[in-house]
Order: C-alpha cells, then sequence, then structure tokens
C-alpha cells in the first residue's frame, strides 16, 4: 500500500502538470468538497502503551465554504479501519477545519481543526470503546487540473486528549492517561 501510495504522489502531480499546457488558475469561492484516500498509521500514547504503530487505510471527507481566497472553512471526518486476528478496529475523527492559503493563488495549505475522536475495536464478543475531545493539522497541495477541480497529495496528523473507555458499554477506569494518534499520508480531491 505504502509503494502505491508513493507512486502516487509522485506519478500524479507530474502527469497533472504535463498535461495541463498550461497553468491553471487556483481560485476559491463559494461552496467547496474534497475528499481523499492513503494510508493511516494509528498509535496509543500513555507510559505503558507500545511504541509500535498499525498502519491501514485511512481518509477524509470535508465540506464547507469560501471566507476569502486564503481561507477556508469547514468540518471534516477522518476514518481508520484495520482488521486483524478476528478485532475490528475503527478511529473516527469529526473536525471543524479551517484551510489557510499563505498565497491567495497559491496551491499551498495549511489545515487546523478541533473536535472529537471516537475508537471502536470489536472481535464479535467484547467492544471496548473511547472516545475524547481532538485537534488536526494537516498540509497539502492542490495541483488543478480542472477550472474548479484539483488532485491533491497530503498529510494529515491527529490526536486525542486522555479518552474516556468503555468495556461492553460499562465505564473503565485506567491509572494514566490514553490518548490516540492518527498520522494520514494519501491522494485526495477537491471541487471549489
Amino acid at each position: 500500500m505504502r509503494a502505491l501510495l508513493l507512486l502516487l504522489l509522485v506519478v500524479v502531480p507530474g502527469g497533472v502538470a504535463a498535461g495541463q499546457g498550461h497553468k491553471r488558475a487556483n481560485t476559491r469561492q463559494g461552496f467547496w468538497i474534497g475528499f481523499g484516500l492513503g494510508d493511516g498509521s494509528a498509535g496509543l500514547n500513555c507510559h505503558s502503551c507500545s511504541t509500535d504503530r498499525v498502519s491501514a487505510w485511512s481518509g477524509y471527507l470535508r465540506m464547507g465554504g469560501t471566507v476569502s481566497p486564503s481561507v477556508l472553512l469547514g468540518g471534516e471526518t477522518n476514518g481508520w479501519l484495520h482488521s486483524d486476528s478476528g478485532v475490528d478496529e475503527s478511529i473516527g475523527y469529526a473536525s471543524f477545519v479551517v484551510l489557510w492559503y499563505p498565497s491567495r493563488q497559491g496551491a499551498l495549505y495549511l489545515k487546523f481543526g478541533v473536535g472529537g475522536m471516537s475508537y471502536r475495536a470489536n472481535d464479535g464478543t467484547d467492544e471496548l470503546t473511547a472516545t475524547a475531545p481532538s485537534v488536526s493539522l494537516g498540509i497539502g497541495y492542490e495541483f488543478r487540473t480542472g477550472r474548479n477541480f484539483s488532485v491533491v497529495p497530503y498529510f494529515n496528523a491527529l490526536s486525542s486528549s486522555s479518552v474516556s473507555l468503555r468495556f461492553n458499554g460499562s465505564a473503565v477506569s485506567t491509572n494514566e492517561d490514553i490518548s490516540i494518534s492518527l498520522v494520514q499520508l494519501g491522494v485526495g480531491v477537491n471541487w471549489h
């Protein structure tokens, strides 16, 4: 999966640039929507937790409105799915996001977000869930391929605060703070 992502990150922008013939303007106005798919690396953060991270398919969906050519506001959901040895795991983040373009006509954006996180693990018999507030940071570059369409290599980093755990619906207390983080790398598309 990582080899495919690397290939997409290298080949897609080059092919887009070669096929353009001329540079398309990076204009932004009105309603916008975008989604992406790629690799996600999830991990637990605590004193007694393993430092191993788990990679699996991951993606995002976001939409919103344009405040100015440099600022977009919207909502974003990020997801991660993993299944191994009969255990299905998922992580979901829902955030209010701000996308900031340092240049009004530029293609590079920085993303900041705040929201909440939900984790679920189920082996068919037992279920462990966790919820917590979260923050996100991201960066992407929009290769404009049409008047209102862009291909976007992206990187997102999301992290929760200390989680509230539940096992089969009952609250679980721990002796330490546990947080969950997710790092995403992939290719998306945006319509402005």
